[in-house]
């Protein structure tokens, strides 16, 4: 779904939206075409409006009462929890669109033995890579579109 230009409004039951992040996984692992590369800082610093876009994209194609996934797979709290915050505040502010954050601690629940999850953010789940389990990061932060 593009950012811009034509949006299906109020189309679809379930959105999911898998933003492009600083994938940092593959960033520490990689040198080729790495984000982190100087000569990719513009680029970088460009990622959380385009995901801001992407995501309020999202929340309009979906209907009232359809659900939107919210996924990266970067530990930054500015591409995670701050573009939520922000495209729930710019669709309710300059959209009139309602939306309600879905508690997705029964899935962390039903994972708890396979993925380590962060703890106690204020939006979404997180899957922390670790030594057991070579997974992840993946945030996710799943939205209920009200009206």
């Amino acid at each position: 779904m593009a950012p811009s230009g034509e949006i299906e409004r109020n189309t679809f039951d379930r959105v999911l939206v898998d933003v492009p992040c600083s994938t940092d996984r593959h960033s520490l692992m990689e040198d080729d075409n790495n984000v982190f590369s100087k000569s990719r800082t513009g680029e970088r610093r460009k990622l959380p409006e385009l995901q801001l876009e992407l995501l309020l994209a999202g929340i309009e194609a979906a209907c009232p009462g359809g659900e939107i996934l919210y996924s990266t797979c970067t530990l930054s709290q500015i591409q995670n929890l701050g573009v939520v915050e922000q495209a729930v505040y710019l669709a309710r502010e300059n959209r009139g669109i309602q939306l309600q954050v879905v508690d997705l601690r029964p899935l962390t629940h039903m994972f708890r033995k396979t993925f380590h999850f962060a703890p106690d953010l204020p939006l979404g789940e997180m899957v922390i890579p670790h030594l057991a389990a070579n997974f992840g990061p993946i945030y996710m932060c799943k939205l209920r579109r009200l009206t």
